[in-house]
C-alpha cells in the first residue's frame, strides 16, 4: 500500500477502509487498516455520513459486521446522516442484488436482529416501505425455496448422495452382461456376446428415494450435468429450514451469536465430511482465496485462464430454474450404476483396479451346471491344478472382492450369489434345482471367513432373458433393500464442491475425459462461485477417486494428472490386456500380442502402437502419464535391468505384463535345483481356499523390480550330455529369480499358500541368514502393501489390522508346514508325513537379528559346508577389522607367513588395517587350500573365538532414510562428485566392498597417491563401469556401512535431488551403453556436432575438446561422454540429430520419452550474442562462404592474419565456416559479433541472415541451456 494512503479520501469522502468494509475480500485488510494503520472504524463519509459498519452491513459482509460490532465495540444502532442504521441498510433492496447478493443481506440482517427490539424492526420495515423500497427480507420470503436451493448450489450446507455402483462379476459365460440389460431396460441380444474388459452402464436406471420403486432412465435424456443439480436439490428445503432453526435455538439458549453457532456447527460437520471440505464455503471463499494463491494455486489474476468457467451465477439459476419448473427434483432418483466385469482369466489382474467397498456385487454363476462340473476349455488359476469347475470360480471372486475392498462397515460389502440359465431346467425340476444349488453354495462356504458377506437368501434363480420372470422382480427387490441397508447410500456431501463439480461434469458431457491437474486449478480459481483452497481441492480430487468418479492418484509421478470419465481407463485396460478372441486384426498389432501372450513382455513403443489404433485416440495424447500409471498399478511392471552374468545394468525396455502369461512350469527346475538338500522354504498361506490371481502377479511385478529373472539351463531330451536350452522361469503362478551368484529365489503359487524358497548353489547350510531375513522380510512388507493398496479408499479406515494371510515355515523337506507363532514358541516340532525333529533354531535362518553384531546364544558356528569355502576379498576385508594387531603376529606365525607379515607391516606401517587385509589376501593366493577352516583352526588357538568368522559371513543390513524409488537407481556424476571428498581415507576397503580388486586399489593408490578424493572418485567410477557387481545407490550406500563409514553423507547428497534425475542419467547411460560400438564405430559426427551446437546443447569448448582428438572412434567417445553427462536435453538433440544425418535406424534404437529435468536460472554468464550465433550456427556454416567475411573482420582487427591461415586449413567450405565460427564463439568481447554482422550486411545476400541473427529470440531456457555446458565442462 502506498504511503499515507490511509490519509487519503475520494470524492464522497470514503477512505480506504471504507473501500476494504464494503469489497467481498475485504475482510483482513479491514482488520489490518484499523490495528495496524490506526484508521477509525467511526469516521464517516462526507456525503452520507456512512461508517464502515454501514458499508459492510449494506453490501451483506457478515465476518466484517460482526468484528466491527464485538471487537472494536461500534453501536449496531449508529445512524447515517439520513438516520438509517446498518439494519437498514441491509434491509434495502438496491434494484440489482442478485438473490445470492440478498441471501448475503439477510444473513446480516438476521445477525443485527439479535441487538434490535421487535418495535425497531418493525419501525425499519415501515420506513422502507414509506419510501416505495421493497425490503429485500419480503422479497426473499417469496423467494425462499429457489433461494435455498440456489445457495445450496453455490456451496453451502450438504447434500444426500444416493449413487450405488453395482459389480457384477463371475465366471465368463454366465449371462452377466444379458442379466445387466435386463435390468437396464435394454434389448436382450438373441446371442451371447462376450465383454471385452469392463462394461460400464451409467444412468440407465436408479430408485425412488421414497417409493423404492425401480426407475428406468432413457438414455436419450440422460445428461451428467442433471444427476448433479438434482442430487443437491433433492434435499428438502424444509431440512434446510430445521437446520437453521437448530442454530438459532442454539443462539437462544447459549446466548452466542449466530455465526458462532454456524461456525460450530461447520466445525462439528467438518469431522463427517470428506477431508478438509467443510459443508459451507459462502463465507470461506473470501478468506480461503488469498492463502491458497500464496501456497499452491494461482489468484485470479495469476492465472491464464486458459480454461474458461461456464458456471456462472446466472448459469446455474437458469438451469435450476428450469429443474425447479419441470418438478423433476421432487422425484427423488438415486443412481444405480452397474459395471459388468469380463469373466476371462486375462482380466482377472486389471478388475480390481476398480473394486471398492462402496458398492454392491452380483455374483453370476450358471444354475444349469452343477458346482463341481468341469469348465472345459478353460485355464484353472495361477498355483491351481486342479480341474477348473464353478466352485473354483466362485471361491476365487469370493475371496478377491473380500481382498481388494477394505472393510470399513461390518460385514461390506456384500455379495448377492444369483444362478441364471434357469430356462434350461424343466419347469417341474426348477425349485428342486433351485434348493439343490443353494445347497451346494452353503456347502462350498460354510467355513469361510467371509461367509458373512455372502447373501444366499433368497435364493435367486433367473432365466435372463425373461422380463417377465418373477425371479427378476425379486432380483430387484433384493438389490434395492440392499442398495438402502448401505452405509454409503444417502451419505452427507458438502455443497462445497458442487460448482466445481458441475464444471467438470460439463466437461464430461463434451467428451472431455481427462484434464491435467493445473487445468483443473484454473477451473477452481476462476470460478465466479466458491474456491477451494489446495488442500480442499486435493479432498476434493481424492473423495472423487474414492467415489469411482474420477481417477487421480496423488505421488509424485502421476499428481499432474486426473482422469474425470473413468471410462478412459478401462478403455487404457481394454487396448492390451483382452482376450485373443478380442485382438485387433492389424497383423503388427496382432504381432504385439502374440509376444506378449507367449512372454509376458511388452515394450513401451509397442503399447504406443497399439494406442494409434483410432479406436484408443484419447488415450495417445497421455501416453507417458497412462503408462506410469499402469506401472503403479502394476499392470505392466518394468522388468529388472541387470545382465544375469556380469551384473550390469540393461536398458529398460521391456515391460512385463503378468495376467497375459498362461504358460505353466514344465521344466525340472523344483525337482533338480530346488532339492531340500540345497533349498529352504516358508509359505504365506491365505486364509481363502484360492488366492486372488492379481495378488500374486502384483508380486511378480514387485519381484521383478528387485531381482533378476533366473535362466535354466535344462537338457534336451534324455541323457547328460546332450544339449542344454535356456529358459526363463517366468510362468503363471511360478517365478525363479537371481539374487546373487550363489543364491536364487523361488517363488510359486500352490493353492492357498505363495510359497518362497531360497536356493544355495551348494548346499542349504550356506545360505546367509541375513539374506535369508531380508528375503523374508521384503516379502512380507510386499504383500502387505499390496492389500493396503488395494483396499486404500479415502477417508475411511480399516475396522481389523488382521493381515489375510500368516506366514508357515516347511520342514526340511519342504512339504510339511508349521505356523510362524507356533514355530516359534515351541522347542521342537516333528513334521506329519517325515517324522522329522525340527529344533527351534531351525527357524533361525529367517529371522536373525540384523541390529545385532553377535551371535545369538544357541549359535554353533559356521556350518561343516561353510568351513570348506574359500572366503571372498570382502569377507577377508571384514575379518581384518576384527583382528587386534597384538593377535596378527600370532596369527601370521600360525599361519607359517611371519616374514611376509612383517615385510606388509613395513611397507604399510600407517594402516593396520589395511596391512592385515593385504597380508590375509596374500594368504589367500599361496594356499589353494586357504578355507575357513584354517582361519577356525588358527582362531582356536590364539583364543580367539570363532564367531569371528560368523560376523565376517554376516550382512548388516543398511538402514536408510533414502527412498526406495532411488536406491535402485545408479548415482550420477554429481553424486560421485560430491561423495568422493567425504569418504576420507577408506578408498581401499570401499573398493574391496565394491568389487574391485585389490590390483585396480593399488594401481589408483600410485595414480593419485596424494589426492584421497580423487582415489575415491576413481573407485566409485570404477564400480559404476565394472561388469561384476549392480551399481546401485542401494549398494553404494550398504558399502558405506560395511566400512563404518555410515550412509548418512550419502543420504545428505541425495536429499534434494529429483528421482528424474537418476532415471534420466540411467536411461540414457543404458541405451548408448547398449549401442555404444555401432556409434563408435559407424558415424561420423560432423553435422551431428552442428545439429547440437545450434541446439545449444554443446558449446564451442566441446566441440574443440572432442575435434582435438585425431581419430573418429575417439571423437565418437568423446561425444558420448558429454551426452551422458549433459543428460536428457542433449542425449534427445543427439538422437534428433542422427536422424537428421542419415542414421535413422540407429536414432529409432536410442529413441525413448524423455523426463524434463531441466531448471532455469535468473543470473546468466553466457552473453546473448553468443546464444544467438549458436541458434543459427547450422545456417552460417551451411549458406555463407567465408573469404569477404575473414577479409573483413581482419581489417577491423577482430581477426589475425594466423585465424586466417586456421580456416583457409579447413578441405571444404563447410570446415572453414566451422572454423571461422569457433574462432567467433571464442572471442571475449561482443565487438566481433557486431563486425561480423556488419560484414554480413556488406554482401547484399546475407543481409537477410544478419537480420535473422539479430532478431533470434533467446530464451532463459536457451541461456539455462548453454550455460549448464559451461558448468559441466569447468568439472571435466
Amino acid at each position: 500500500m502506498t504511503y499515507g494512503l490511509e490519509r487519503q479520501k475520494g470524492e464522497k469522502g470514503e477512505t480506504a477502509l471504507h473501500l476494504a468494509a464494503a469489497n467481498i475480500y475485504g475482510s483482513e485488510l479491514t482488520k489490518w487498516l484499523v490495528e495496524e494503520k490506526g484508521m477509525d472504524p467511526m469516521d464517516k463519509t462526507l456525503q452520507e455520513g456512512k461508517t464502515a459498519l454501514h458499508l459492510a452491513a449494506e453490501n451483506g459482509k457478515l465476518k466484517v459486521t460482526q468484528w466491527l460490532i464485538e471487537k472494536k465495540g461500534m453501536d449496531p444502532m449508529v445512524k447515517t446522516s439520513q438516520g438509517e442504521t446498518p439494519y437498514h441498510l441491509a434491509a434495502k433492496d438496491r434494484g440489482d442484488d442478485d438473490d445470492f447478493e440478498k441471501f448475503m443481506k439477510k444473513q446480516v440482517m438476521d445477525y443485527l436482529k439479535t441487538f434490535m427490539s421487535k418495535e425497531d424492526q418493525e419501525v425499519t420495515t415501515r420506513v422502507l416501505k414509506d419510501k416505495g423500497t421493497t425490503p429485500v427480507v419480503e422479497d426473499f420470503i417469496k423467494k425462499k425455496e429457489q433461494s435455498v436451493m440456489l445457495n445450496r448450489l453455490l456451496g453451502q450446507g450438504t447434500y444426500d448422495s444416493f449413487d450405488m455402483r453395482c459389480m457384477v462379476t463371475g465366471q465368463f459365460g454366465v449371462g452377466k452382461s444379458t442379466l445387466v440389460k435386463l435390468l437396464i431396460g435394454d434389448a436382450i441380444p438373441d446371442e451371447r456376446l462376450a465383454t471385452d474388459g469392463i462394461s460400464l452402464l451409467e444412468g440407465r436406471c436408479g430408485l425412488d428415494i421414497d417409493t423404492r420403486e425401480w426407475v428406468l432412465i432413457d438414455p436419450e435424456t440422460y445428461n451428467a450435468l442433471d444427476v448433479v443439480y438434482n442430487k443437491v436439490l433433492m434435499t428438502s428445503v424444509a431440512e434446510d429450514e430445521s437446520k437453521q432453526d437448530e442454530i438459532q435455538e442454539a443462539c437462544r439458549t447459549s446466548g452466542k451469536h449466530a455465526g458462532d453457532v454456524s461456525q460450530q456447527s461447520k466445525a462439528s460437520k467438518s469431522k463427517t465430511s470428506p477431508g478438509h471440505i467443510t459443508g459451507d464455503l459462502s463465507q470461506q471463499s473470501q478468506y480461503v482465496l488469498p492463502q491458497s494463491s500464496s501456497s499452491v494455486h494461482p489468484t485470479k489474476e495469476q492465472s491464464k485462464k486458459k480454461m474458461k468457467t461456464k458456471m456462472t451465477k446466472d448459469e446455474i439459476r437458469k438451469k435450476m430454474e428450469e429443474i425447479l419448473r419441470s418438478g423433476n427434483y421432487k422425484i427423488k432418483v438415486g443412481r444405480l450404476i452397474f459395471w459388468d466385469f469380463g469373466g476371462q482369466y486375462v482380466y482377472y489382474t486389471t478388475h480390481q483396479t476398480f473394486m471398492t467397498f462402496r458398492a454392491l456385487f452380483l455374483l453370476v454363476f450358471d444354475g444349469s451346471k452343477g458346482l463341481h462340473d468341469q469348465v472345459l476349455d478353460v485355464l484353472c488359476f495361477p498355483g491351481q491344478h486342479m480341474i477348473p469347475t464353478p466352485a473354483v470360480f466362485l471361491q476365487h471372486w469370493v475371496n478377491s472382492i473380500l481382498t481388494y475392498c477394505k472393510p470399513v462397515y461390518k460385514n461390506i460389502p456384500k455379495i448377492l450369489l444369483v444362478a441364471t440359465h434357469k430356462d434350461l431346467i424343466t419347469q417341474e425340476n426348477v425349485e428342486t434345482r433351485r434348493k439343490e444349488l443353494y445347497h451346494e453354495v452353503e456347502e462350498l462356504f460354510k467355513d469361510h471367513e467371509g461367509k458373512q458377506h455372502l447373501v444366499l437368501s433368497p435364493m435367486i434363480f433367473v432365466n435372463a432373458k425373461d422380463k417377465a420372470d418373477p425371479d427378476i422382480q425379486t432380483l430387484k427387490n433384493v438389490i434395492t433393500d440392499l442398495t438402502f441397508e448401505h452405509p454409503c447410500w444417502g451419505e452427507k456431501m458438502p455443497n462445497a464442491c458442487v460448482p466445481l463439480e458441475l464444471e467438470i461434469a460439463e466437461l464430461v458431457a463434451e467428451g472431455q475425459q481427462i484434464l491435467s491437474l493445473k487445468e483443473v486449478v484454473e477451473l477452481n480459481v476462476i470460478s465466479q462461485l466458491s474456491v477451494l483452497s489446495s488442500e480442499q481441492l486435493t479432498d476434493f480430487l481424492i473423495f472423487q477417486h474414492s467415489l469411482g468418479k474420477f481417477i487421480y492418484f496423488n505421488t509424485p509421478q502421476l499428481k499432474d494428472f486426473v482422469i474425470i470419465s473413468p471410462l478412459l481407463l478401462v478403455e487404457v485396460m481394454r487396448s492390451f490386456v483382452t482376450d485373443k478372441q478380442f485382438w485387433p486384426s492389424n497383423v503388427t498389432v496382432q504381432a504385439i500380442f502374440k509376444k506378449m501372450s507367449e512372454s509376458g513382455s511388452i515394450q513401451r513403443g509397442e503399447l504406443y502402437q497399439i494406442w494409434e489404433q483410432e479406436a484408443f485416440s484419447k488415450v495417445l495424447p497421455y501416453k507417458k502419464y497412462i503408462f506410469d500409471m499402469l506401472i503403479h498399478l502394476d499392470i505392466v511392471s518394468e522388468q529388472r535391468r541387470y545382465n544375469t552374468k556380469t551384473g550390469r545394468r540393461q536398458s529398460g525396455i521391456n515391460f512385463f505384463v503378468p495376467c497375459m502369461v498362461t504358460a505353466r512350469n514344465t521344466t525340472k527346475f523344483m525337482t533338480e535345483e530346488c532339492t531340500p538338500k540345497r533349498s529352504i522354504g516358508l509359505a504365506f498361506t491365505f486364509k481363502g481356499a484360492i488366492i486372488p490371481p492379481a495378488l500374486p502377479n502384483r508380486l511378480f511385478s514387485a519381484c521383478l523390480n528387485m531381482w533378476n529373472v533366473k535362466t535354466y539351463k535344462e537338457q534336451k531330451g534324455k541323457g547328460t550330455t546332450g544339449e542344454k536350452k535356456e529358459i526363463k522361469l517366468l510362468f503363471s503362478g511360478f517365478l525363479g529369480l537371481s539374487y546373487d551368484k550363489v543364491h536364487d529365489v523361488v517363488v510359486c503359487v500352490q493353492a492357498n499358500r505363495i510359497h518362497l524358497y531360497i536356493v544355495h548353489k551348494t548346499s542349504n547350510d550356506l545360505i546367509v541368514s541375513d539374506i535369508a531375513t531380508s528375503i523374508k522380510e521384503s516379502f512380507y512388507i510386499t504383500l502387505e502393501r499390496i492389500i493396503e493398496f488395494y483396499q486404500s479408499t479415502v477417508h475411511a479406515r480399516a475396522s481389523s489390522l488382521n493381515k489375510p494371510f500368516q506366514i508357515e515355515y516347511s520342514c526340511s523337506e519342504l512339504e510339511c508346514f508349521i505356523t510362524e507363532e507356533e514355530a516359534l514358541q515351541r522347542d521342537e516340532w516333528v513334521c506329519e508325513k517325515h517324522k522329522l525333529v525340527h529344533k527351534r533354531h531351525h527357524w533361525n535362518v529367517w529371522n536373525q537379528d540384523q541390529t545385532k553384531e553377535e551371535c545369538e546364544d544357541n549359535c554353533q558356528g559356521l556350518s561343516v559346508d561353510a568351513l570348506n569355502q574359500i572366503p571372498s576379498d570382502t569377507e577377508l576385508l571384514r575379518f581384518s577389522s576384527k583382528c587386534e594387531p597384538e593377535k596378527m603376529h600370532e596369527l601370521a606365525t600360525h599361519l607359517r607367513m611371519l616374514p611376509k607379515w612383517k615385510k606388509i607391516m613395513y611397507n604399510h606401517h600407517q594402516d593396520i588395517e589395511i596391512s592385515t587385509f593385504l597380508f590375509l589376501i596374500e594368504w589367500k593366493r599361496k594356499n589353494a587350500k586357504g578355507k575357513f577352516k584354517v582361519l577356525a583352526d588358527v582362531l582356536g588357538k590364539i583364543n580367539l573365538t570363532v564367531h569371528t568368522l560368523c560376523y565376517v559371513r554376516r550382512v548388516t543390513k543398511a538402514e536408510t532414510d533414502i527412498p526406495d524409488e532411488i536406491l535402485d537407481c545408479i548415482p550420477t556424476d554429481e553424486v560421485i562428485d560430491s561423495l568422493a571428498p567425504q569418504i576420507g581415507q577408506k578408498f581401499f576397503q570401499l573398493g574391496t566392498e565394491l568389487g574391485l580388486s585389490v590390483a585396480e586399489l593399488e594401481n589408483i593408490k600410485n595414480n593419485h597417491c596424494n589426492d584421497l578424493a580423487a582415489q575415491n572418485k576413481r573407485v566409485l567410477l570404477g564400480w559404476r563401469e565394472d561388469k561384476r557387481l549392480k551399481p546401485s545407490i542401494e549398494v553404494l550406500a550398504q558399502a558405506l556401512v560395511n566400512i563404518d563409514r555410515g550412509a548418512d553423507c550419502l543420504e545428505d547428497i541425495i536429499e534434494d535431488i529429483d528421482i528424474n534425475t537418476f532415471r534420466a542419467t540411467e536411461d540414457i547411460r543404458d541405451r548408448i551403453s547398449d549401442h555404444r560400438d555401432e556409434i563408435v564405430q559407424n558415424i561420423v559426427i560432423s553435422d551431428i556436432l552442428d545439429d547440437m551446437m545450434t541446439h545449444l546443447v554443446i558449446s564451442a569448448d566441446d566441440r574443440r575438446h572432442i575435434e582435438h582428438y585425431p581419430r573418429q572412434d575417439d571423437q565418437n567417445k568423446a561425444l558420448l561422454e558429454i551426452v551422458i553427462t549433459r543428460k536428457e536435453q542433449a542425449y534427445s538433440l543427439f538422437v534428433d540429430a542422427l536422424q537428421n544425418s542419415g542414421y535413422t535406424d540407429l536414432a529409432n534404437k536410442l529413441s525413448y520419452d524423455s523426463h524434463d529435468v531441466s531448471s532455469g536460472s535468473s543470473e546468466w554468464i553466457i552473453p546473448l550474442y553468443r546464444v544467438r550465433l549458436q541458434k543459427n550456427y547450422r545456417k552460417i556454416i551451411r549458406d555463407i562462404h567465408h573469404q569477404t567475411i575473414v577479409d573483413y573482420l581482419i581489417s577491423k582487427s577482430v581477426f589475425s592474419t594466423d585465424d586466417s591461415q586456421q580456416i583457409e586449413s579447413g578441405k571444404t567450405q563447410m570446415e572453414k565456416n566451422r572454423s571461422l565460427m569457433d574462432i567467433l564463439l571464442h572471442g571475449r568481447e561482443e565487438i566481433g559479433y557486431t563486425e561480423f554482422l556488419k560484414a554480413l550486411r556488406k554482401e547484399p545476400v546475407y543481409k537477410d541472415l544478419a537480420d535473422q541473427i539479430e532478431k533470434t529470440e533467446v530464451t532463459d531456457r536457451d541461456r539455462s541451456t548453454l550455460e549448464s555446458c559451461q558448468k559441466l565442462k569447468g568439472k571435466d
